[in-house]
């Protein structure tokens, strides 16, 4: 392929899978080497959606998903937690799915323009590029240097002050081919002679980490991956002694509550220690742990070391509440059983029932009461109009 689609913002080796529809399965067969894209070890997924035209992508490092991000409408890169790029996936059925191969080091170079800020940027027509490539090649410096042309990238990857990788969008290059300066000027000035407009940015700070949310060891992901981020996870509502401050999503385990500015919830009071509690998952529950702290922790105005937490619990540290919402249970479909269908049999049936209303069209029923009030979640649904709606507390 010598013309990548427009569509690709990221240069690329081979073209594994283009426009498919979402499916979850597609993701545990890239973890486990299955599968029709068994060999994608290093790539991304480009997710397009239909109706908005947001695109999202997702970076696979030996073959796990490790980081993601969003792509503005003029190409710009921004990071986000793998959670949130599964959770688009749900929510929106009409997204489309392309997986691209690449090497090692051109995610390296995707993570570098996500991640960092760049130490040069400018148009080509007024950044003098010889004078920047000259101080990179006698400062023996690491750098990335990334041409952006029509929201499309292209890379040079700067070892040393040589050029050891160069990717194009417009031309699949050998994942072990360098390339010399002079062969990149030329490059540069070829687009700027065809009156194409050309951003330059150099970027020298080369540190790149994974999605906050990154899990390692694949065994974590026990119902599959896209399963494993989708799940519902609690939530914290951050009180003090007069207001409610904010909500929290857990999206992370273990989830650091301390005054540490590298804690994941930073409660900047002299009461909390720098590392003061700890929210864990295990087998599908959740408990917060006292990490040693010098003024302990608190759940339900009783003092703990160790506590399994119910929806609606009260964590205290410190000067500060934190009461815990804990996903519920899907909810149950119950049928309304009309009241002129209540025939013998049912009239027979000892089992109690509520007599309940439909809110849109009036037709009247019964359900059991057992369900409606021994089960989390119950939804409704009107034999007459088929409206799904739940009942009042």
């Amino acid at each position: 392929m010598d013309d990548p689609e427009p569509s690709f913002p990221f240069p690329f080796h081979s073209l594994a899978m283009n426009d498919i529809a979402t499916n979850p399965l597609i993701f545990d067969q890239i973890l486990t080497g299955e599968g029709e894209i068994k060999d994608f070890e290093f790539g991304y997924c480009l997710a397009n959606d239909l109706e908005s035209g947001q695109k999202r992508y997702l970076l696979f490092f030996q073959r796990k998903p490790y980081a993601a991000g969003i792509l503005g409408p003029s190409g710009e890169t921004g990071s986000t937690t793998l959670r949130d790029f599964f959770v688009n996936l749900a929510r929106r059925p009409r997204m489309r799915l392309t997986f691209l191969l690449t090497d090692a080091v051109l995610i390296k170079s995707i993570l570098v323009l996500q991640e960092s800020s760049p130490s040069i940027q400018g148009a080509a027509e007024f950044l003098r590029i010889e004078n920047q490539i000259v101080a990179l090649m006698e400062g023996r410096k690491d750098a990335l240097v990334a041409l952006i042309q029509d929201g499309r990238y292209s890379f040079a990857f700067v070892k040393g002050g040589k050029v050891v990788r160069a990717y194009f969008n417009d031309q699949v290059l050998d994942a072990a081919r360098g390339m010399d300066w002079l062969d990149l000027i030329k490059r540069i000035g070829e687009h700027r002679s065809k009156g194409q407009e050309m951003t330059i940015r150099i970027y020298e700070n080369m540190r790149t980490a994974p999605a906050p949310d990154y899990i390692e060891d694949k065994e974590r992901f026990p119902d599959g991956v896209f399963k494993y981020y989708t799940r519902p996870l609690p939530e914290l509502i951050l009180r003090d002694r007069f207001r409610t401050l904010k909500r929290v999503d857990l999206t992370r385990f273990p989830f650091i509550i301390g005054r540490s500015a590298q804690s994941d919830l930073v409660l900047a009071e002299s009461g909390v220690s720098r590392r003061h509690a700890a929210i864990e998952e295990k087998d599908g529950k959740f408990l917060v742990r006292d990490l040693e702290s010098t003024n302990g922790l608190f759940v339900n105005e009783h003092f703990t070391r160790e506590f399994a937490l119910q929806d609606g619990d009260k964590i205290t540290i410190g000067d500060f509440n934190l009461h815990v919402v804990l996903p519920r249970s899907p909810a149950e479909d119950v049928n309304l059983v009309p009241a002129d269908s209540q025939d013998a049999t049912l009239a027979m049936d000892r089992e109690l029932r509520v007599q309940i209303t439909c809110p849109k069209c009036g037709a009247s029923g019964s359900v059991p009461a057992k369900k409606l009030y021994l089960k989390n979640r119950v939804r409704i649904r009107c034999p007459g109009c088929g409206f799904l709606f739940e009942p009042e507390k």
